[in-house]
């Protein structure tokens, strides 16, 4: 079997998040050589502690937890209680976590992954880019140890924020947005002309989770939650939009991109933090990122429902 990758997953846990987590965890294609944690869907403090219980859950203390920043670099924070509730991971009942935290800061543990690893790494951003922009400001000399940045963000149609061209992720942190789309670092990016169309279905796909076994019940309980709205407003399913990321790492063949120029709108009344495309190649400028456009529904779901079984047969 080829070489795993090696990843660092930096998240903001969130309900989708602790998909992508699973998915993540259970691939024999990933190498997770940490997670670090933003603020985003929660503050700092929820989201670490819900990095931290979901790793519980799995079984996985061996993973090392950094925590990130408290606030995007210059502007400032908000939350997606709406949509997340008011610890970041309403819905299921998770254990305490008995690991202790890395001493290092998410950017330390990140930069010091990637001196000491003798490959490059992928770094899977599914929350906002404060972290991984801040890293790339504070060790510009370890930028050729990054093989890809692979994010959930953005989206070159339409947008579901208050501004509203513009997503979630990349409005909280517009500016380390900027920095990470114009390092030069290869990018995939898993925006919501993706992700809004990867769902669990309401109900017969999501009983088939619920029956899987206990992660799977796990990821029942999670879209149960976090579907709630999408439910209301007649939405197919419930878009599990950070899993995308991941699922792109273990198979891209699940998904149709496209190499385009994008660019972020830092000044724009109403398209502020919207990613910008140069979907017609007119710019002059050449692709800086791999946008994925369209997902097999079936087969990511197959992907996902098959990673939780995994845990049932290793006895997670």
């Amino acid at each position: 079997m080829a070489n795993k990758i090696p990843i660092i997953m930096d998240c903001d846990p969130g309900h989708d998040d602790a998909i992508a987590l699973m998915l993540a965890l259970s691939s024999d294609k990933l190498d997770v050589l940490g997670v670090t944690t933003s603020s985003g869907n929660q503050t700092i403090e929820k989201t670490t502690y819900n990095a931290r219980r979901i790793c519980e859950f799995l079984g996985r203390r061996d993973v090392p937890i950094a925590q990130g920043r408290s606030a995007p670099i210059l502007n400032d924070g908000r939350t997606a209680a709406g949509a997340h509730g008011e610890t970041g991971l309403d819905g299921p009942v998770l254990p305490e976590p008995v690991a202790p935290l890395s001493p290092l800061t998410a950017v330390e543990f990140i930069a010091k992954t990637l001196e000491e690893s003798e490959e490059k790494v992928t770094l899977v951003p599914t929350g906002p880019l404060t972290n991984i922009g801040t890293f790339i400001l504070a060790y510009p000399h370890l930028i050729p140890k990054i093989e890809r940045i692979c994010l959930m963000g953005g989206s070159i149609v339409s947008g579901c924020s208050d501004k509203g061209a513009s997503e979630f992720n990349i409005l909280v942190d517009a500016y380390a947005a900027d920095i990470v789309f114009t390092s030069g670092i290869p990018i995939t990016m898993m925006g919501l002309d993706v992700t809004n169309f990867s769902t669990i279905g309401h109900d017969e796909e999501k009983e088939m989770f619920r029956s899987s076994g206990r992660v799977g019940k796990f990821v029942a309980e999670l879209a149960d939650f976090f579907g709630r709205g999408f439910k209301m407003i007649g939405w197919p399913g419930v878009p599990i939009h950070d899993a995308c990321a991941v699922a792109w790492l273990i198979d891209p063949t699940i998904f149709e991109s496209k190499d385009l120029y994008v660019e972020l709108d830092l000044n724009g009344e109403n398209t502020y933090a919207s990613t910008v495309a140069d979907f017609y190649g007119i710019s002059g400028h050449d692709p800086n990122a791999t946008v994925c456009l369209k997902s097999d529904q079936k087969r990511f779901v197959k992907l996902l429902l098959d990673a939780c079984k995994s845990y049932e047969k290793e006895g997670a």
